[in-house]
């Protein structure tokens, strides 16, 4: 199961995004492979929705509607499981923060990386490397060269 970053699902629908090719292509890729299930931390949705919808970053933002469906959409494929806390991904992500010294700005990145710890993702499509390295716990797709 390969988790995926906030940074892919934006990138995957910003049709004017400098990587949004790359992504498109990387999807096109995992969907032509039966075996390959990905996993997408539910907080995901939510940074989703607040960029894409945006005026002020994009100047064909989405509407909440056209964000929520996109939603939706995710939601309801049958390869992809949507990903929640638990106890232990939580007081995980609290030691983490305290061990690498993460600022509050790193919140967010580091409870999806201990969620999908605690759900054997070993793998994580980003165009964001750096926000996970520090943890040495995954594979990390970068999409943004082409391969």
């Amino acid at each position: 199961m390969i988790g995926l970053d906030t940074s892919f699902l934006i990138d995957l629908y910003w049709q004017d995004s400098p990587r949004n090719k790359n992504a498109r292509d990387l999807f096109s890729r995992i969907v032509k492979d039966d075996s390959v299930e990905l996993a997408i931390f539910f907080n995901c949705f939510n940074e989703f929705l607040h960029v894409i919808t945006d005026s002020k970053r994009f100047e064909n933002a989405f509407s909440i509607a056209e964000a929520i469906d996109v939603i939706d959409f995710w939601c309801d494929l049958d390869r992809v499981k949507v990903l929640y806390p638990s106890d232990t991904s939580f007081k995980r992500t609290l030691v983490w923060m305290n061990m690498y010294k993460l600022g509050p700005n790193r919140i967010n990145d580091t409870q999806m990386a201990s969620c999908y710890l605690s759900n054997n993702i070993t793998s994580i499509i980003t165009a964001n490397p750096k926000d996970f390295e520090i943890f040495q716990s995954f594979e990390l797709m970068d999409y943004r060269k082409k391969k």
